[in-house]
């Protein structure tokens, strides 16, 4: 199997073990309360606790899935500005050129971990993207610019 392959999968199942966890933990809430006996306002408190635990799960679940589509990411970036550290511009513009496609595979999952602050990072894929897509080739201060401003976000959504 490749890598690629593998994230997809990884991708595609994600939502499916976070409705396993929480199908588990209700269950399991619900026979717990039935065999005891328990209350009624304990066996809500109990559900309560079950539901937090499943989001606690999901969000852990989540920040897996987010790391597996950023880390490619991340590393053209790095590589690339290393490059552009190095002066060398052809080179860089070559790294770069990978970032597109892992880069349509990483938006949505980065569009929903960020929320209300996508807009930035989509103003720093659209100024990393022009930076290094227009018919001349940009200037280190440029290129640089446009990869520190899409790599700390990016990175601040790791945590």
């Amino acid at each position: 199997m490749t890598a690629s392959w593998m994230t997809t999968l990884r991708t595609m199942l994600a939502p499916l073990r976070r409705l396993v966890v929480v199908g588990l933990a209700l269950m399991l809430t619900i026979n717990l309360a039935a065999c005891s006996g328990v209350v009624s306002s304990d066996a809500k408190s109990a559900a309560r606790t079950v539901v937090q635990v499943a989001k606690s799960a999901a969000d852990v679940t989540g920040n897996e899935q987010l790391k597996n589509v950023l880390t490619p990411v991340l590393n053209v970036l790095k590589a690339t500005e290393k490059e552009v550290e190095a002066d060398n511009i052809p080179a860089a513009t070559n790294a770069i050129s990978k970032f597109k496609g892992l880069w349509d595979t990483a938006a949505p999952v980065v569009k929903l971990a960020a929320g209300d602050n996508y807009g930035l990072i989509d103003k720093g894929v659209n100024l990393l993207t022009k930076t290094f897509g227009g018919e001349t080739a940009p200037t280190k201060d440029n290129a640089l610019t446009a990869l520190t401003g899409l790599i700390k976000p990016l990175k601040a959504l790791l945590g």
